[in-house]
Parts: structure tokens; sequence; C-alpha cells
């Protein structure tokens, strides 16, 4: 509350950003040399007392995870992968919870130069076998409780290798399944970090599939520099103390990547809770957790309110809260700045772009239904869908980016037609409607048909 943006001043930025000024805060020699989990977590490992994640069991566990601990593991899980024979780039997917072995497998897999991806644990065997098969995954890692679904879908599957069971007691593991744990206790805790480019593969996530076949999206290492830039100007993360960020997105799209990575690029700390959404447990977390930073949703800070006589003798220490999907209602941020005691900032981005590409940042004015400005480094236009041509002003559109950021995707999986088919010369069509105001405000309008 109160506290001084980072992006003091939007338009003299944008105008003379450069994303050179990111990659300068990367380890190594980005974006030629970088790697993922070495930017987000390695790198701050030095520090052994430094907390990268509470977590938050859905049975009341608790527990403390250090960047050191996760440098720990992760070394661990690569060595794991390196010992099943994979070959640089292959796909290594999670069905699994919200919990920490599912973020060392996340880092393990990216420092090892594979590529990450994740299933929604919600999905059934049909769309699990969908994005195993398209992928061409060789390994799938998940827990006791998913393991028959996971069963059923690899009766159909013919690229999965290995199957890594996380079972603390041998429950749940099926003949010819690796024990995460068991394999973990004898795997080594160094590892040299895999020497990736930025344009090397790193993470692979499925659109939902609501409007045709799911498509597969790749992201490269450099995606990570991209997120740090959003985290540090929409999310506006302190530069002198740590923040403790809250993103309740499911990790299995990719919001929820953005919300971790991307905070651990700036050495900050996650809150995790593993259970669904319940207003009582929620509101008691944010009181008993210093949350500085919430991310969310409009749907969960529409249930928070309905239910914000729970939040009459909590004492927050939010100085910022992010949503993103649906447009915000007026009163829904006026809500936050009452009760929350920070406006709720709307942001826009897609998996494609892979970041929040337009926001409402602490410095400009918060204009309720719209979602902010482009983040400096993005240029964001709306064009005339039939000729091409940029619209003026207030004009209903197509919003279009220049696709040279570095969270922009590497192009559709295995699918070089359909990525090209989403260009108008050199802009990226979002297949999204929208309008930009005479100060440059961007207000989203719905989807495009052409696009359904």
């Amino acid at each position: 509350m109160g506290k001084t943006p980072n992006l003091a001043n939007y338009d003299g930025l944008y105008d003379v950003f450069e994303w050179e000024n990111i990659y300068a805060d990367a380890d190594w020699d980005a974006p030629d040399e970088i790697n993922i989990a070495h930017e987000v977590c390695d790198r701050h490992a030095t520090k052994r007392g430094t907390v990268a994640l509470f977590f938050v069991g859905r049975d009341g566990e608790r527990e403390r995870i250090t960047f050191w601990e996760l440098m720990q593991w992760s070394n661990q899980f690569a060595n794991v992968l390196d010992d099943l024979d994979l070959e640089d780039g292959d796909r290594v997917f999670a069905y699994m919870p919200r919990v920490p072995e599912q973020y060392v497998a996340l880092l393990g897999t990216l420092k090892a130069g594979y590529v990450f991806g994740r299933i929604d644990e919600q999905y059934g065997p049909d769309r699990i076998a969908n994005r195993l098969t398209d992928s061409d995954a060789r390994v799938v890692i998940t827990t006791p409780a998913h393991r028959e679904t996971v069963a059923t879908a690899l009766d159909s599957v013919q690229s999965v290798k290995h199957v890594l069971s996380v079972s603390d007691d041998g429950t749940g593991i099926h003949r010819g399944d690796i024990s995460y744990y068991t394999s973990m206790e004898t795997a080594s805790r160094e590892y040299e970090t895999a020497k990736t480019a930025g344009s090397d593969p790193a993470l692979l996530y499925y659109t939902s599939g609501s409007t045709g076949p799911p498509k597969g999206i790749i992201h490269g290492h450099r995606w990570i520099v991209g997120i740090a830039a959003a985290q540090l100007y929409a999310g506006n993360l302190d530069q002198h103390q740590t923040d403790l960020y809250w993103g309740t997105g499911d990790i299995g799209w990719l919001t929820a990547p953005v919300n971790t990575l991307g905070v651990w690029f700036w050495g900050h700390t996650l809150l995790v809770y593993e259970g669904g959404f319940d207003p009582e447990q929620w509101i008691s977390l944010l009181d008993e957790f210093p949350v500085t930073v919430f991310f969310s949703v409009p749907t969960i800070y529409r249930q928070l309110r309905d239910h914000d006589e729970l939040l009459e003798d909590v004492d927050l220490d939010l100085h910022r809260a992010l949503s993103t999907g649906d447009p915000l209602d007026a009163d829904l941020v006026q809500w936050g700045a009452e009760t929350l005691g920070t406006p709720i900032h709307d942001t826009y981005g897609q998996a494609e772009t892979g970041n929040m590409i337009i926001n409402t940042y602490p410095s400009i004015e918060t204009r309720p239904g719209s979602m902010g400005k482009p983040l400096p480094g993005i240029e964001a236009v709306i064009l005339d869908p039939e000729s091409g041509s940029r619209l003026e002003p207030n004009e209903t559109g197509l919003l279009a980016v220049q696709g040279t950021f570095p969270s922009f995707f590497l192009g559709y999986w295995d699918d070089p037609d359909r990525t090209d088919e989403t260009f108008i010369d050199d802009w990226y069509l979002t297949g999204d409607l929208a309008s930009v105001d005479d100060e440059g405000y961007f207000w989203f309008q719905g989807r495009a048909d052409v696009f359904e």
C-alpha cells in the first residue's frame, strides 16, 4: 500500500525500453545462453535460507522450501531423467496436483535440456492421450490418485516409455513404474545445467481445445525474460525486499508458470495452496501469510466479495491485486480498493504471447473495463480483420502484436502452417476483438468469429 511503482513513468520508459535491459539481469549471456531453471532457482541458492515456496496441503500440511533445497532436488530429478536415456528436447509431462514435487520436476526437466508440459488434472483419459500422443511425450510424472487415469490414457499412447509415480509408501505404483522417491534418494545432488539458448524449446502447453483441436504452444528459454518484465512492471515486485506472491491458477495452464517462474526470476517467494477454492480457507491463508501480491481471476474475486464479511478481522498485507481472463466490472475494482486495500488491476495475455502483455500498471489510471496499456517492449495495434490495415482509435478490430518480444511463442507444436496462418505480415493476430482509445488504453470486445 503506497509502494512506489517500478514503472513510475509509463510513457517515458515505453519510448526508450530495450529488452537488452532485462536480459542483462539474467545470470548468463542471454539470449545466446540462458536456462530458465538456472535463472529462477540456482542463482538464488547461494543464500541458503532464502525461501522459494511456502506450501500448504489440502490436509493442512505446511512446508517451507528454500531455493537451496529446490536446486538440490531439481538436480536430482535432472539426473533421474538423464538415466532414462532421453534426448535433448524430449517431452516430460506432469499430471498431478499442485504439490512441491511438481515444481521440482519442472525445474529438473528444464535444467536437463528437456521440454516440460503439464496436463490439467481435471482432464480425463481421452484428453490426456491426445496431448501425450500429439507431443510424442516420453515421460509422465503422476501421483497414485491419478495413476489409473494415466493408465487408461496410455492404452492408446505409444510414445511414453516411462511413468514416474510420486508415492511415499509404494501404493499406486504400477509394474514398470519408476518410484519418484526411491530414484531421487540415489540420484546425485550435483548437476551441470544444460547450456541452452534462448530459442531452444523449454515449455509445451496446450490450449483447452474448446473451439477446435487443442494446439500445442511451444516456448523457448528466452520466455523467462518477458515474464520477468511483466512481473517487475505489472506485478510491481519489490526490488529491495522479498514479496510473497500468491498466484491461484492451476499449474496446468501457462498462467501458473508465469506466476511462478517470473516471480522466482527476481528471487521472491511463492505461496502455494494445493486445494481448490474455499472462501474461508483462502481468507485464512491471507490472514496467516503476509501475501503482498495476489493474482487470480474475476470469478474468484467475486466469490471473495460474496464472503467479504470473513475479511473484516483480517490484517491484509496486499499492495497489488491482479486479474486475468474476463474483464473486470467497475464495482469489483472499487471493492478491491475498499476491502483489499488496492484496486484489482486487469491484465491480458494468451498462451501464444506467453505473458501478460497488456496491463494496468500502478502508475497509470485504473479504468474499469480496460485491459490497460502494452508492456514496455511490446507493440500492439488494432487491425481491420479484412484488409489488415491499422484502424483509428475507438474502432473495433483484431488485436495484433509484433511477435518480437522474448515471451512470444516459438510456434505451434509440429505445425508451422498453422503458425504462419496467425500472421498478417509481421503482425500476430490474437483472434480477439478490441479497441484502443485516444489515450492508448485497450478495451476487450470479444472473440472474433473468423477464429472460431
